[in-house]
């Protein structure tokens, strides 16, 4: 089959590899769509050259099934938590495979989905009704749920506020579900054709942040006639990673408000704790998503009739993975997907 490999310093190879076996307890997949993450882009950047076939957003069918599956079978439709864990732990009873001492993660420790077929064990596969296409299948195995943690962690609330920092894919999926569950929404980007993606998968408004002064135009957001101790946002997630960007994230929001730390960036020390005491605020790192919640997010996917669909901008074929990799890379645009064995 073909699959895609990294060979460092932006460089990748479709190469023919053997079609992975199901193994105990696992289901063999032909994935019908993945997305491009930007912990995808991570390694292409870097100068790390693998033959370890890359991809953990898979979404696909059920082609085959290795010993003591009991659930899954041949034909079924099914997203995969990218998270495997070692299933015994007590972190995985939970739920928190992320947070599994043993973690291991599709398309780093076994082999991923930028290819034709995949596995992934039984535990890790969330069955999708026909309601939820493959695409935002592909979405819900990292970058929608992910989204959806993050608003979750902040519990919030229709008609409340919320500003989202970074509107690359997980900023975009961040858009669409608070859209989704009622919220207002502002976007703040530096990318023009970003701040425009953002208008057209709903958000209310958006803030260039090249701006003099953008805290000024989200506080503005923030204000209801009426109301004086209104002067900034509710909620706020912060997608980009940017030191500028979250030089923002205190005096954006009101009194009392929530950040959630999504992005992976700088590493600069940019909050002042005497200024969070001061703001009663609350901040909270959401680093991907339960696999628990997975189940809980595509009843939400079902029966919301909200689709990923507004945050894809291109698609293609394996065959094409240079020219995909290489839109991703440029971060000017939305989600980039594959879709390994056609439409």
């Amino acid at each position: 089959m073909k699959g895609i490999v990294f060979l460092g310093n932006r460089r990748c190879e479709v190469r023919e590899v053997p079609v992975p076996e199901p193994g105990d307890g696992e289901v063999q997949i032909r994935v019908k769509a993945t997305g491009i993450c930007g912990s995808d882009l991570h390694v292409y950047r870097s100068t790390t050259a693998t033959d370890q076939v890359r991809g953990h957003e898979p979404c696909g069918v059920v082609e085959g099934v290795g010993p003591n599956v009991k659930r899954l079978k041949p034909g079924d439709r099914v997203s995969v938590h990218h998270h495997l864990g070692c299933g015994v732990c007590p972190m995985c009873a939970r739920g928190e495979t992320v947070a599994c001492p043993d973690d291991r993660c599709v398309g780093v420790s076994v082999p991923g989905s930028f290819a034709e077929f995949t596995v992934a064990a039984e535990r890790n596969c969330i069955l999708l009704p026909d309601a939820v296409s493959f695409t935002d299948g592909a979405f819900m195995a990292c970058v929608g749920t992910t989204a959806y943690a993050a608003l979750r962690r902040l519990e919030v609330t229709a008609h409340e506020s919320l500003a989202v920092f970074g509107l690359g894919p997980v900023g975009l999926s961040c858009v669409l579900v608070a859209k989704a569950l009622g919220l207002r929404v502002v976007g703040m980007d530096g990318v023009p054709e970003r701040l425009e993606l953002a208008l057209a998968c709903g958000a209310d408004e958006v803030v260039d942040g090249r701006a003099a002064d953008p805290v000024a135009a989200l506080q503005a957001f923030s204000r209801v006639p009426g109301i004086d101790w209104i002067n900034g946002v509710d909620h706020l997630i912060e997608t980009s990673g940017s030191a500028p960007a979250r030089r923002c994230m205190l005096p954006a929001i009101r009194r009392g408000g929530k950040i959630a730390i999504v992005g992976v960036g700088s590493d600069e020390v940019i909050l002042n704790p005497s200024h969070i005491h001061g703001k009663a605020a609350t901040l909270i790192g959401s680093v991907v998503f339960p696999l628990g919640w997975s189940w809980e997010f595509v009843r939400f996917l079902a029966t919301s009739g909200m689709s990923f669909e507004p945050a894809v901008t291109h698609r293609f074929a394996l065959d094409d993975a240079q020219e995909a990799l290489r839109i991703a890379d440029e971060a000017r645009g939305g989600k980039v997907v594959f879709l390994p064995n056609g439409e």
